[in-house]
C-alpha cells in the first residue's frame, strides 16, 4: 500500500516563512547577544561591501555543491542502484536544486540524509558566520538556511511517519510516497 503526499506552492511559501522567520530572528537575536549594533552598520557601510557579497555568493554555492554531493552520496549508500538511483534536477516552483531517488528506501535512512544536508547547508554556515563575527556572513548563512529549508520541511514531514516504511520523493515540491509494509515494488 501506499501514501502520495504533497503540497501547493502557496502552502510550501507559507510553511517555509513560518519556519525561517523565527530562525532569523533567533539567528539575529544570538548575533547581537556576542556583537553589538555598531558591527551590523559597519558591515553595510564598508568600502568593500560589494566585493564581499560577491565572495559570498560563490561560498553559498560551494556550500549548496557540498552539501548536495554529501546527501547523494548517502543516498546512494542505501538505494539498491546505489549512485545510478540518484537524480538531480531544480524544483521549478521554487528554482532550489535538488537530489532525488528513483527507488524507495527506508524513512530512517532517508532522514540520515536530510539530517546531513541540513546540517552542511543550513547549521554549519551559521555556526561559521558567529566565528567571523561580520553581520554580512551572519546574511549568507541566512540565504544557506534558505536553501535547506524545503529539506527542514521534509525532515519534520518524515519524522511523522512510521519508521518501518519506505519512501520516495520526488522531483516536486515537498512531493514524497509512503510504501508501507512489505509490498515489492516493481519499477
Amino acid at each position: 500500500m501506499s501514501t502520495d503526499k504533497f503540497t501547493t506552492v502557496k502552502k510550501h511559501n507559507i510553511l517555509m516563512l513560518a519556519l525561517l522567520l523565527p530562525l532569523y530572528t533567533a539567528g539575529v537575536a544570538v548575533y547581537l547577544l556576542n556583537y553589538d549594533y555598531a558591527n551590523i552598520f559597519a558591515t553595510v557601510f564598508k568600502s568593500t561591501f560589494l566585493l564581499e557579497i560577491l565572495i559570498l555568493a560563490a561560498g553559498v554555492f560551494v556550500f549548496l555543491a557540498v552539501s548536495l554531493i554529501a546527501k547523494s552520496v548517502i543516498l546512494s549508500l542505501f538505494a539498491k542502484g546505489g549512485f545510478d538511483s540518484v537524480k538531480f534536477k531544480i524544483i521549478k516552483e521554487t528554482q532550489k536544486p535538488h537530489c532525488c531517488l528513483t527507488e524507495p528506501i527506508k524513512i530512517r535512512q532517508y532522514i540520515a540524509a536530510l539530517a546531513v544536508y541540513i546540517f552542511i547547508m543550513g547549521i554549519a554556515p551559521y555556526l561559521i558566520s558567529l566565528m567571523l563575527g561580520d553581520f554580512i556572513f551572519v546574511l549568507a548563512s541566512f540565504v544557506c538556511l534558505y536553501f535547506a529549508g524545503s529539506d527542514i520541511l521534509f525532515f519534520i514531514a518524515l519524522c511523522r511517519e512510521k519508521g518501518g516504511a519506505r519512501v520516495q520523493d520526488f522531483d516536486g515540491l515537498l512531493l514524497y510516497r509512503i510504501y508501507e509494509g512489505d509490498v515489492e515494488i516493481k519499477w
